[in-house]
């Protein structure tokens, strides 16, 4: 068991252009000298900055290239919190959010993100370059699409260094619900309500899963962290635990079938298990890490709560994007105490290091 927190903050001031600072350095370094990077070598470039400066400068200089990730589920709750820490750390990373609509992209813009140019700015912008103008299209760094049915997928995954898998299912309750629940308990009774699924636990949190985790394979993303839910383990993962009830989705059952078929993909992984999640600011919290849900009976002893902020596990998130050679093929679950108890701890690469790794497994059938 390892405790840890973190510091308040862990953002650098934003600097504009994230796909421009990726690419000067990388221009720079591979012999594009001088100009300015047309749209369709920018395009080249951008898929293949960190094979060209292996080949070219060496390994040394990648670490001044910023990692490109893509978030997916960016406009969620913990989605967004992870973006927007992932976005605010340019210097570190170059980030893209993957979202479901339009509307959510909204959330991202709000915070100087790009869906790029239009269809039509890019037909202008086409009869320019051929002109001999030297105008470029602007790069996105929003992509809409669908987790499901693939679409978008693969060109939000182009290029990418890691990925981020904060997509899951939300279980809703109707109003006429908590009606119902109020009603029952004014006159004394207790009663559930009735939860329910646009979309059910098997298709995002299964086949959406499955498919991100076949795109970034197929796209040579070299770590991938998926966001999942403490509670997976056999002994947990029952027909009767609460989460599995709801809405008859079986979330957890297909959570663990998506982190199975992670470990059997070949791409190095971390698989973090947050607690409940709750809206309370990051930071000010110590942090346990454990395995195999044992935080779930221990953590009365251990003066932990079962919740932990979603700020949290954003920064939980972002330390193991930068720590890969310390969080690659961990699996692990983590919960937090209450403001005031405990004492932070400032170290998370030591922490990190001391989950073990997790065993490979087999695909499950699909």
């Amino acid at each position: 068991l390892v405790c840890f927190s973190f510091p308040s903050s862990l953002a650098f001031a934003p600097t504009p252009s994230l796909y421009s600072q990726r690419n000067s350095f990388v221009a720079s370094q591979c012999g594009f000298f001088g100009g300015r990077v047309l749209a369709a070598e920018r395009k080249s470039l951008r898929a293949t900055s960190v094979d060209a400066c292996r080949r070219n400068v060496g390994f040394r200089m990648l670490t001044d290239v910023p990692k490109q990730v893509l978030v997916t589920g960016a406009a969620g709750q913990t989605g967004f919190l992870t973006f927007k820490r992932l976005w605010e750390l340019q210097k570190e990373f170059s980030t893209r959010g993957f979202v479901h609509s339009e509307k959510s992209a909204k959330k991202l813009q709000s915070i100087g993100a790009s869906l790029g140019d239009s269809a039509a700015i890019k037909v202008s912008n086409k009869k320019l370059r051929e002109m001999g103008k030297a105008v470029e299209d602007e790069d996105p760094d929003i992509f809409v699409g669908d987790v499901v049915t693939k679409e978008g997928l693969k060109e939000a995954m182009r290029g990418c260094d890691a990925l981020v898998i904060l997509t899951s299912s939300v279980p809703k309750l109707r109003k006429r619900e908590i009606f119902k629940s109020f009603l029952s308990r004014l006159v004394g009774l207790q009663r559930v309500p009735n939860f329910y699924y646009e979309r059910m636990p098997e298709e995002v949190d299964w086949i959406g899963c499955r498919n991100q985790i076949d795109t970034a394979k197929a796209a040579g993303v070299q770590h991938i962290v998926l966001v999942s839910s403490m509670g997976v383990s056999p002994a947990k993962n029952t027909p009767d635990n609460f989460l599995n009830k709801l809405g008859g989705g079986n979330i957890l059952v297909w959570k663990a079938k998506a982190e199975e078929y992670l470990r059997a993909s070949g791409v190095p992984f971390t698989i973090i298990h947050p607690s409940g999640l709750i809206n309370k600011p990051g930071g000010e919290r110590e942090l346990l890490f454990g395995v195999r849900d044992k935080l779930l009976d221990e953590y009365e002893r251990l003066g932990a709560t079962r919740a932990i902020p979603r700020a949290d596990v954003a920064s939980v998130v972002v330390e193991c994007l930068r720590r890969p050679d310390a969080s690659a093929y961990k699996s692990f679950d983590v919960v937090s105490k209450a403001p005031g108890e405990g004492t932070p701890t400032a170290d998370m690469e030591a922490m990190l290091r001391a989950i073990p790794r997790a065993k490979a497994t087999s695909p499950p059938a699909l």
